[in-house]
Parts: structure tokens; sequence; C-alpha cells
């Protein structure tokens, strides 16, 4: 019995180092490699990876459920839109285009579902920054600043560039980190 014992020690104890080698060499490694301008960065990926707002499209906020649904009007939550102008945009936006917001579609990167943009901002900025400086400087308009978490959401006057102007002010040096501001319909009302 302890003959039989030893031998099946023996291939264990000869194969044990071959497989623990491969899984210490994986677990030493880092997930990202830095570099001198952190290209692989996790901000970085998210960057440059951002939502494409669907220009074309038509989105009316519909809490009383008022609008039907007709073959190209399709129901997100509380809103109601079309990909392709149509009905939507001919009559229902022409009549609520002075008292309401205006509302785009928006596909995040790697993911099937829609979500809801008015073209505001979240801004992370640099301790000490005059959120209106930059209010100003890019013609935006400042709604509510978080001081404590030194961010502050910005409303931008069109959805044309806007991923443009996302792009320059990630380089303004008073600026940490900028994110469209989206509207998820599956959560429910705002």
């Amino acid at each position: 019995m302890i003959v039989k014992l030893t031998s099946w020690r023996l291939p264990f104890s000869l194969l044990f180092p071959v497989i623990l080698l491969p899984q210490e060499y994986l677990l030493a490694q880092e997930p990202f490699v830095s570099t001198a301008n952190n290209s692989n960065s996790v901000v970085e990926e998210t960057i440059r990876q951002m939502p494409t707002v669907l220009l074309q499209s038509a989105v009316v906020l519909d809490e009383s459920n008022l609008i039907p649904l007709l073959p190209d009007i399709y129901r997100l939550g509380n809103f109601k839109y079309e990909l392709i102008p149509g009905a939507l945009s001919s009559f229902y936006m022409t009549q609520s285009m002075s008292e309401r917001s205006v509302y785009k579609l928006v596909q995040e990167p790697g993911t099937d579902g829609l979500k809801v943009s008015d073209g505001s901002m979240l801004i992370e900025y640099v301790e000490g920054t005059d959120t209106a400086a930059i209010a100003r400087d890019y013609g935006l308009k400042l709604t509510r600043d978080f001081p404590s978490v030194r961010t502050a959401s910005f409303q931008a006057a069109r959805f044309s560039g806007l991923s443009e102007l996302m792009e320059t002010l990630m380089n303004d040096e008073r600026i940490s980190f900028v994110s469209l501001d989206l509207i998820d319909p599956s959560i429910g009302p705002r």
C-alpha cells in the first residue's frame, strides 16, 4: 500500500509545478501596460468610445401617452420616437418646439439598447475652476453645479457638433472628464 501511494504522488508532484507556473505568470500580469501618454487606460478607452447621437431621430416626452404608436413611431419608456423624420417630427415636434426640451436617441458603444439625451453633459472639473467661465467659453448653459464632487451639468445649444465639443472640452486643462448625461427610459420617469 505504501508503494502504491508513493507511485501516485510522484507523477502528481511532477505535474503540479507545470500547472501552477502558467497561472502564476497570468496572475502577475498587469491589466494595462503603462505608457507615457496612458493611451491604454480605462479613461482613455471611455473617451474614444463616446455614445453616438442619432441626429435624425425625433424624440418626444409623452408622459400622458397621447401620441399613438404608428408604424414608424415607437415607445421607449415615457418617450415616443422615430428613427427617420416622419409623422412624429412633422406634427408633434412642431407643436412643442417652443415649450419643451429637444431630445435625441443615443446608442452607447457595445450595447443594443437606446437611451435619450437632451444634449446635456456632465463635466468633472479641476479644483478651483470657475464653472461659469467654462459655460461662457464654450457657449454652454450651466444647469447644475455640484461643487462637493467638482462636477457640473451643462446644456449644449444644439446636438450637431456635440461629439467634437466634448473632445475639445476634454483637452481643456480645467476639465478632468466629460460624459453625455443620458436618460435611461427603462428605469422609469425622471
